[in-house]
């Protein structure tokens, strides 16, 4: 019955991520005024565990057949990061687990990531009308997309995605410091995530578009502004003649699309955030070692490593490219262009910042919240008189 019982479990993490997923998904759709359809849904999702999709539609020139082709290959960390995240938490729960325990979840995981993949696949193609510009005035002409993602890419981002979350789950067991890497692995997308949502609470009244599109790939904004506080250049080249349309469409946001800065106020707030509630998460008790600064010292190390790692790999998953472009006879004009940068180094250099940083003021204080230790008297020694032979008696008595 245990058994089964830690089969479920590990099916339970990828359904319930997937479930998580979908719904960010269905909002996202839904602000951007697209039809929130299981097809639609299902290209996000895919996209979502690294599958691309092509892009294909015929375009009325009014005097030449047009085709319009492209692929989609970013993923939408907005989606994908409270997925991992959702999955971690159900499939490790405490971080103390047995390997046999965590062998059977592994194996309820796999099979309930099969099935899912197996339905995100079958949903078929989504279709989704856009503009583009035909000719040399630009005049816009609108076409039917036909969005179809690509099943093998598909299976194999989910398969890897589920090999590096089971993987980091079983290390937690592994290492010494485990409780701090948890929290400091939680902290990395937690951020961007509460960040991207705020960004998209606030201008969804104005601008439902963009918080649609803050919702999808809010989290990728956010880390391209915490890298750019380091000195990082955007990590998105925007190119194109529908580039402007959705600059203009932004309305001030055009960070959020990845080729700008952000804000100075976005990138300190996500910077102090950072620090502030990793000093909060790691102030929960004293860390190994004889000293407070050594102490400080080893807690700030393993935070900025794990944050620096957490930080690579949303920025590995994070790169990729999106292009649109029309076919004409032999031509081939590109009307969307863009790409993004992963940037590896500069979010190593990031997270180790923030991490230590955030590790060695969590440290100091929960140094100062300890008790003081308990101040013990020394016993004192008490002098016993020793007994002369003989002491006491007569003389009478002696002889």
């Amino acid at each position: 019955m245990d058994n089964v019982r830690e089969i479920l479990r590990g099916a339970a993490a990828p359904l319930t991520a997937f479930a998580v997923m979908g719904v960010l998904a269905a909002c996202a759709l839904s602000l951007m005024s697209t039809p929130v359809t299981w097809p639609f849904v299902a290209a996000v999702l895919a996209a979502a565990v690294g599958g691309p999709a092509s892009m294909a539609g015929q375009l009325d020139t009014g005097q030449v057949p047009a085709v319009v082709h492209g692929t989609v290959g970013i993923v939408p960390l907005g989606v994908a990061l409270p997925g991992a995240v959702v999955f971690c938490v159900l499939f490790a729960g405490a971080v103390r687990v047995p390997m046999r325990s965590l062998a059977l979840r592994a194996a309820g995981a796999a099979g309930a990531m099969g099935a899912a993949l197996i339905a995100v696949l079958a949903a078929g193609a989504a279709t989704v009308r856009v503009s583009v510009p035909v000719g040399n005035t630009g005049t816009m002409r609108e076409t039917v997309l036909v969005l179809r993602p690509d099943a093998g890419a598909t299976v194999l981002g989910g398969s890897v995605a589920l090999i590096v979350l089971i993987g980091f789950c079983v290390l937690l067991t592994l290492l010494p410091a485990r409780r701090v890497v948890a929290r400091v692995a939680l902290l990395g997308p937690l951020v961007p995530i509460a960040v991207a949502l705020a960004v998209a609470s606030f201008v969804a009244a104005q601008r439902p578009a963009v918080a649609g599109v803050a919702v999808l790939f809010g989290v990728n904004a956010v880390l391209a502004a915490v890298l750019a506080a380091f000195g990082a250049p955007p990590p998105a080249v925007l190119g194109g003649p529908l580039s402007e349309p959705l600059r203009t469409g932004a309305g001030g946001h055009e960070w959020l699309l990845g080729g700008a800065a952000g804000p100075v106020a976005v990138r300190l707030a996500v910077l102090t955030a950072f620090v502030l509630l990793g000093a909060v998460l790691l102030a929960v008790a004293p860390g190994p070692g004889s000293g407070r600064w050594q102490r400080a010292g080893l807690r700030g190390l393993i935070a900025g490593t794990t944050l620096a790692l957490v930080f690579a790999g949303m920025a590995v998953a994070g790169a990729g490219s999106l292009r649109l472009g029309v076919a004409v006879l032999v031509f081939d004009v590109p009307v969307l262009d863009l790409r993004v940068a992963a940037g590896v180094w500069w979010a190593l250099l990031a997270g180790a910042a923030g991490g230590g940083l955030a590790g060695v003021l969590g440290s100091l204080v929960a140094d100062a919240r300890a008790p003081l230790p308990a101040v013990t008297a020394a016993p004192v020694p008490v002098a016993v008189p020793q007994t002369v032979p003989g002491a006491g008696q007569s003389t009478s008595e002696r002889g």
